[in-house]
């Protein structure tokens, strides 16, 4: 089943068949070369002779030289002037019928791959003064329907229409870029597949996938293919058990464009409207906390204050118990000075003075007590007031911090492609910045729905109208190679995983990184030596 399900998908590429945004190959094997790849047939469009007519040659007069009218460009229509030489008769201008540019087909079913800065323009004829109907990105596979002169007529996704056959690469060369920006993806025909640590059956088995299931293959390797499992794993599966599939990216019109650009528009008003809201709801916690914070340091000053006033009415209470019991004694000591008893007085004076240094002491307790008292209640209401102050200050720090700022970021300055290189590589940070918190999606390429590592680089950088392979590993050997002591914010940072490439991130500077890490944390900002990386490479 397997064998068969390959040959029919090879089958549907020799028929040249493409699918909605994504031109598909499949291989039953990898060796295998891409079907319909070919050196490229040079054609010249036909010139019809003049006919030959008879006319006389006025005297005195020489025939004008005449010269073909330059062609328009990509078109292989041309004018010729005639002026034959007779004698006896007047001169007789004579115009050679034009013949129309002929489809050349030789080339039909070919692929062929765009190499510019950014995009090509698809045009609605062969003429450079035509209509642009669509964009084909550096990189992007268009299938050739045929050929007028220097104009190929192409199919890329939706896009049906000419470019200029300077800006693609055929043949040999178009199989060498196809071989580094394709995107290989295996499907689960089986109902459960082990993964393997190695390429054996007796190797460790490191996971399961399912039925349907589709991944990333990194490599070929006879009867096994290694795939990505997501978070820098990688492991191998039987090749007899699953679809193998090959995409390149395509074109789109300018209709498909603008709706990108809309939507694109759309999510980032939405992020930002929840930003907003993100912003307003921590100011309203900030003064929920600033309010409870002042209610509990009331709350714990009157507790303070009461268990103070407690305090200072015992030691009141006793003091007055002490000088109850001073005027006792003090009575007792009167009374046995009425008797005459000498040693009775001399006993109740000492008495009574006891009595009456106890009566001091409590007195002074009491005392201390109520300046005890006095001293909470005052320095309760100053950390009350505090408490309120420092309430106040975070919920103002807090607001300032999750308030959004209006960076001139309009829908014009949005859809606008001229971007200066001096700040360019700024520009694809703060643009990718806006997309952390969203998911991890293996195999994605959504900024708001899901995309992996790779997917998040390649629609980031495509948002400013540059092309970029589909996976890691291919991203890592295009560009411009980058010394690890020279990064700038935009460059792309490399690391290691398995046995090669395994993620990339966007370098921020300062030492930071914003990437699609993986489905536990999504995309997310880190340290870029959170793992070391290997290589860097720039594309703006």
């Amino acid at each position: 089943m397997k064998r068969g399900a390959l040959r029919f998908t090879a089958c549907c590429v020799a028929a040249g068949m493409t699918f909605s945004g994504m031109s598909t190959v499949a291989f039953a094997s990898k060796d295998v070369a891409l079907v319909g790849f070919g050196a490229p047939v040079e054609t010249e469009a036909p010139q019809m002779e003049a006919p030959e007519t008879e006319a006389p040659v006025i005297a005195d007069e020489t025939p004008a030289e005449t010269e073909p009218a330059a062609a328009d460009e990509g078109s292989a229509e041309q004018e010729t002037a005639y002026e034959p030489e007779t004698a006896g008769t007047e001169a007789v201008e004579t115009e050679a019928p034009q013949t129309e540019a002929v489809l050349d087909t030789s080339m039909s079913g070919e692929m062929a791959f765009a190499q510019c800065d950014e995009y090509v323009n698809i045009r609605s004829e062969a003429s450079a003064d035509s209509e642009a109907v669509g964009k084909v990105y550096n990189n992007g596979s268009v299938t050739i329907l045929g050929q007028i002169g220097d104009w190929y007529e192409v199919q890329s996704g939706n896009a049906v229409g000419y470019v200029s056959a300077d800006y693609f690469a055929v043949g040999e060369e178009a199989q060498a870029i196809a071989d580094e920006v394709a995107y290989n993806v295996a499907t689960v025909y089986a109902e459960a597949l082990a993964v393997r640590a190695e390429p054996s059956e007796d190797s460790e088995q490191i996971g399961t996938v399912y039925s349907t299931d589709e991944l990333e293959v990194v490599e070929y390797e006879g009867d096994w293919m290694k795939v990505a499992l997501g978070g820098d794993v990688y492991g191998y599966i039987s090749a007899y058990y699953v679809g193998y599939d090959t995409y390149y990216a395509t074109g789109e019109t300018l209709e498909e464009e603008q709706e990108r650009l809309d939507q694109e528009w759309l999510d980032y008003l939405a992020q930002q409207e929840a930003e907003q809201a993100a912003a307003e709801q921590a100011y309203l916690d900030a003064i929920a906390a600033e309010q409870a914070a002042a209610d509990q340091a009331a709350a714990d000053a009157a507790y303070q204050a009461q268990a103070a006033s407690q305090a200072a009415v015992d030691a009141q209470a006793a003091a007055d118990a002490e000088y109850q019991n001073y005027l006792a004694a003090q009575a007792a000591a009167d009374a046995a000075t009425q008797q005459a008893d000498e040693q009775a007085v001399i006993d109740a004076a000492a008495a009574a003075e006891a009595a009456y240094q106890q009566f001091l002491t409590a007195q002074s307790y009491a005392d201390a007590q109520a300046q005890a008292e006095a001293e909470a209640s005052y320095q309760a209401e100053a950390d009350a007031a505090a408490a309120a102050q420092a309430a106040a200050d975070a919920a103002a720090q807090a607001y300032a911090e999750a308030t959004y700022t209006d960076d001139g970021y309009t829908e014009e300055s949005y859809t606008d492609d001229s971007y200066s290189s001096s700040d360019l590589g700024q520009q694809i940070v703060n643009f990718a910045t806006q997309f952390v918190g969203n998911p991890y999606v293996w195999g994605g390429t959504s900024l708001t729905n899901g995309a992996d590592c790779s997917g998040f680089t390649q629609s980031v950088f495509a948002n400013f109208g540059i092309g970029i392979p589909r996976t890691a590993a291919a991203q890592s050997g295009s560009g411009t190679p980058v010394d690890l002591g020279s990064i700038q914010a935009g460059d792309l940072l490399f690391y290691e995983g398995g046995s090669g490439i395994g993620h990339v991130t966007i370098y921020m500077g300062n030492g930071q990184v914003v990437h699609a890490s993986n489905s536990n944390t999504g995309i997310t900002i880190s340290d870029y030596g959170y793992r070391t990386p290997v290589s860097a490479r720039r594309y703006w």
